[in-house]
């Protein structure tokens, strides 16, 4: 979830996700069972959607030929609904995904070294009143594995993203990708616009040269391993926002987390750090015609509200959309608000 390929550093251990998990594990108890994670490593090749035809996407639940169950997946209690997990294989590794809901097709992709268990069982069960909803983990993470013979990047988990689509046969989803999940989704936007039909980016930015740095002494705080997960909820949540901050691990404690190995987590600092330097999403989002949200919190610390402005200004078909009072966790701190700009964003755009 971090932005913390903004400050050079050897090693980031342990990040946000793992110590926001630590938080939540020690507020309250798992109420709902599941498997447990696993990451193996295998091969790799990028694949290349086809052309762009309509926005126009028809929910389904059919369970791809191609994928396999995992087993004792399946959730008990208030994350029932999210279903099993599934495996696929996609350009040399195997993603684990879950499928709910019904309607138009949405993917969620998760920021920096995140589980699929990292969204909320609130944020999920309102989306899936109005999509037919696809997360997953990114390579290396939880039920996916990776191929450790080639450098992470943002632009490869960008190919993983639009393999995974092409290997799903969704057609054109709407693509939802929170913090590193939204510089995925910026470059999927970039370099693989036939892909998706709109692009909603909460929390990214366009890496480069152009993208406003997460400031020294929060990027230090993220990436020290002496930082505790209440310091870390601090960086995600304004300091007025208790409630929120106090739902936020409740809701965390209702999936089991998954597994992400010390491998994974360098891996993903060094795909972070790589995008810092990474033309491509900057140079290519200008011929992208496909609609895109990009939204922000006011007060996030990690990635500094001026990104979404750069973004909005680099693209075609972009609206921007500030959260006052909001932090990094803008999506989850308002999510009813945040949801229904999504729902009126995708309907404005014509998906339906």
């Amino acid at each position: 979830m971090s932005a913390s390929h903004h400050t050079q550093r050897a090693l980031a251990l342990p990040r946000l996700a793992v110590a926001v998990a630590t938080v939540a594990l020690g507020a309250v108890a798992c109420s709902s069972g599941g498997g447990s994670a696993t990451s193996a490593p295998s091969s790799k090749a990028s694949s290349e959607p086809s052309s762009r035809p309509s926005t126009q996407a028809t929910a389904t639940t059919a369970t791809p030929a191609a994928s396999t169950i995992v087993p004792d997946s399946a959730l008990s209690g208030p994350g029932a609904f999210l279903g099993p997990v599934r495996q696929i294989p996609v350009g040399g590794i195997k993603i684990g995904y879950r499928q709910f809901g019904s309607g138009p097709e949405l993917i969620m992709v998760m920021g920096d070294t995140g589980t699929m268990s990292d969204w909320t069982v609130d944020l999920l069960s309102q989306l899936g009143r109005h999509y037919h909803v696809t997360i997953f983990d990114n390579r290396g993470v939880g039920y996916t594995t990776d191929d450790t013979s080639v450098p992470d990047t943002i632009a490869l988990m960008a190919d993983d993203t639009a393999g995974l689509i092409k290997a799903l046969g969704l057609p054109h989803p709407t693509l939802l990708g929170w913090s590193m999940g939204g510089e995925i989704g910026l470059t999927v936007a970039a370099l693989h616009p036939g892909a998706i039909g709109a692009l909603v980016s909460t929390g990214g930015d366009l890496g480069g040269s152009q993208a406003v740095n997460t400031p020294p002494a929060v990027a230090e705080e993220l990436n020290s391993p002496k930082t505790t997960g209440p310091q870390m909820m601090d960086l995600l949540f304004p300091a007025d926002a208790t409630a929120a901050r106090t739902a936020y691990i409740k809701q965390l404690g209702l999936i089991p987390p998954e597994k992400v190995s010390d491998e994974t987590l360098l891996r993903q600092y060094q795909a972070g750090q790589a995008y810092g330097s990474f033309e491509g999403t900057w140079d290519k989002l200008p011929d992208s015609t496909i609609p895109m949200l990009i939204t922000n919190g006011s007060l996030d610390e990690i990635t500094p509200p001026g990104n979404a402005s750069i973004i909005t200004a680099r693209a075609k078909h972009a609206k921007l959309v500030m959260f006052p009072d909001a932090g990094h966790a803008m999506l989850v701190q308002d999510s009813g608000q945040f949801v229904s700009l999504v729902t009126q964003f995708t309907t404005a755009s014509g998906i339906e």
